[in-house]
């Protein structure tokens, strides 16, 4: 007869060893479960300090760019963030910094493609080459992108260019472009708007409107039947970057021609006194919203740097929709 040797099993991690068990019937056996020792593998919540999360990322939707000529090639400076309402000011401090870096390292990095428009028409391409954190002339934390223009032949000479990325250009197509050059007629009207409006808006006579005149330019709005004129008038001041006496004012005229001459339809007044210095000209339009309306951008100089601003049309005429948040007159209104 065979005696009952008692096996015994251990259970350690998910391997059963036994011992002693030839010629032997099972009577049963013994399961222990054994822990590792904490003395060589330690528990992974004693042992590893808990990581703070990374910062989540800045959320921008599209973006609208403005750029300038310099050469062959262009800079491109980030302007605002494309919204349902119109456009939305670019983050500022250490929120502005972080998006910058963003914004080089993604949407503004060697190889980006950004679509060119110019005067209302797409005229071409600019791959971006480089970039970097922009030391002026615009205020604010911007990004700026440099590269080489591939335009139409009849753009060939553009200055002033306005950009959207490659996704939401796709969207217009390529249109005929012809630069529009002033006539005599213009010329004659934009003073007419200017001695309507100085009136309007209260301003102080100047000595001679012509004199103060610093900016006069035509462009073709979709279904006109001739060119709007718009014009800068500046007293006692200079369009450029530089401080201005108290008694200075900005004053920019639109005017849109009709059977009898030229309607005043958007009039901007800026006195120095009170609002600070805020010289402003017509830099590009775009239909940038997709409403079927083309929108004014606007190049305005200070004392100490230079911003962007925007005019929508309205029901009553053109108004100032959108102006950086570094160009906000002293007093909170214009």
């Amino acid at each position: 007869m065979i005696g009952r040797i008692p096996c015994r099993f251990l259970l350690v991690g998910i391997v059963i060893a036994a011992s002693a068990c030839d010629n032997v019937s099972w009577g049963g056996m013994e399961l222990g479960l054994q822990r590792p020792s904490t003395d060589t593998v330690p528990l992974v919540e004693d042992s590893l300090e808990t990581e703070a999360s990374p910062p989540p990322s800045i959320s921008l939707g599209p973006l609208l760019y403005a750029g300038i000529r310099d050469g062959s090639r262009a800079r491109i400076f980030p302007v605002a963030e494309l919204t349902d309402g119109g456009l939305r000011p670019l983050p500022g401090g250490a929120e502005g910094e972080e998006l910058t870096q963003q914004l080089l390292t993604s949407r503004l990095r060697p190889g980006t493609e950004l679509t060119l428009f110019h005067q209302g028409v797409r005229i071409g391409t600019l791959e971006v080459e480089e970039s970097r954190v922009s030391d002026g002339p615009y205020c604010g934390t911007r990004g700026q992108a440099m590269g080489h223009l591939q335009l139409t032949p009849e753009a060939a000479q553009a200055q002033r260019f306005l950009a959207l990325e490659r996704r939401q250009g796709r969207y217009h197509p390529f249109g005929s472009f012809q630069e529009l050059r002033t006539v005599y007629d213009q010329r004659v009207a934009s003073l007419a708007l200017g001695s309507e409006a100085i009136p309007e808006v209260g301003a102080p006579w100047p000595p001679s409107l012509l004199e103060i005149r610093q900016d006069l330019q035509v462009f073709q709005l979709p279904g006109g039947e001739a060119p709007a004129v718009i014009a800068t008038f500046l007293h006692r001041d200079q369009l450029r970057v530089a401080p201005a006496p108290a008694d200075a004012y900005s004053l920019v005229v639109m005017g849109e021609p009709t059977a009898s001459g030229f309607d005043l339809t958007f009039t901007w007044y800026r006195p120095v006194a009170s609002a600070g210095k805020g010289a402003a000209r017509y830099f590009s339009r775009l239909d940038w919203d997709g409403d079927g309306d083309q929108e004014i951008l606007m190049e305005v100089m200070g004392e100490e740097n230079r911003w962007f601003a925007a005019m929508n049309r309205g029901p009553d005429g053109w108004v100032l929709t959108y102006q950086d948040p570094c160009g906000a007159p002293r007093d909170g209104g214009e």
